[in-house]
This record gives structure tokens, C-alpha cells and sequence, in this order.
């Protein structure tokens, strides 16, 4: 299973998305607060975002360690449902499925209903395709 945990069917990662729905919102409301606390330390510094300076000045103030601390938790919680955060600022989500005999990931972006994509493992988010270009699975293959 390439390392994967579990695989899912379209619709047990849907029956996840409510569940996981609210973690991800507090993940990227979490992802705000950290870059409103990275502009206040630039602002207050007078240093620009990006700056190699700005970067040993947030780690010898330790600006926003709670709120990375915060993010690992939520994306571990994520991860314990077997699914992987892909995209963790834009509320990508994957779900692992094998499909002829291939693993692809089924893909959900937070805002998104539910599943209505999936994509090959090395073509991420931008090789998405919509569901319905998951033709006629063979047999023993867990996509419905």
C-alpha cells in the first residue's frame, strides 16, 4: 500500500469531509493568525517579509511557536483518519484509493461539497481531474 495507512472508496472520504471539515477550517484559520503575527514582528522590525534577517529575528523572539505547535496538532488529527494534508494553506486534502490496480489520490479541497476530484500521486493538485474521468474501474477496485 506504498505506505498508506488505509485506501478509501469515494464514498467513505466523503463520509469523512464533515468530520474533517471543521479541523481544516481551524488549520488555515490557524495558517491567518501565524502570518498576521510574521507582518506585525516585519512591521514592528521594519524588516521586509522574506528577509533572511526577518527570519532570525522571529526565531529570537519565538513569534508564533504556539500556533506552529497548533498546526502540527491539527494536521496529525487529519493524518489519524488515514487521509494526508496535501496543501496544508489551501485546505488540500488526499485520500488514498486504488483504481485499476494504481494508488491515485482522491482530492478534496476545503469549500469544496466533497470529492469531486482525483489525481495521480505525482501530479498533484494541478493534475487534477474530476471524478467522473475515473472510468470504469476493474474489478476489486475500491472507487464506486
Amino acid at each position: 500500500m506504498q505506505g498508506f495507512t488505509r485506501l478509501f472508496t469515494v464514498e467513505e472520504a466523503n463520509a469523512l469531509i464533515p468530520g474533517l471539515r471543521p479541523v481544516v477550517e481551524e488549520l488555515l484559520g490557524t495558517f491567518r493568525e501565524i502570518r498576521a503575527e510574521i507582518e506585525e514582528a516585519a512591521g514592528q522590525a521594519k524588516l521586509p517579509l522574506g528577509s533572511p534577517e526577518l527570519g532570525k529575528h522571529l526565531e529570537e523572539r519565538a513569534v508564533a511557536p504556539r500556533l506552529f505547535d497548533k498546526v502540527k496538532r491539527l494536521i496529525e488529527r487529519i493524518h489519524s483518519n488515514g487521509c494526508l494534508v496535501n496543501g496544508p494553506e489551501a485546505g488540500l486534502i488526499d485520500f488514498p484509493c486504488l483504481f485499476n490496480n494504481e494508488i491515485v489520490f482522491l482530492c478534496w479541497k476545503y469549500g469544496e461539497p466533497g470529492i469531486g476530484y482525483w489525481h495521480r500521486i505525482p501530479d498533484g493538485f494541478a493534475g487534477r481531474q474530476p471524478l467522473l474521468d475515473l472510468s470504469s474501474p476493474e474489478e476489486g477496485a475500491r472507487v464506486h
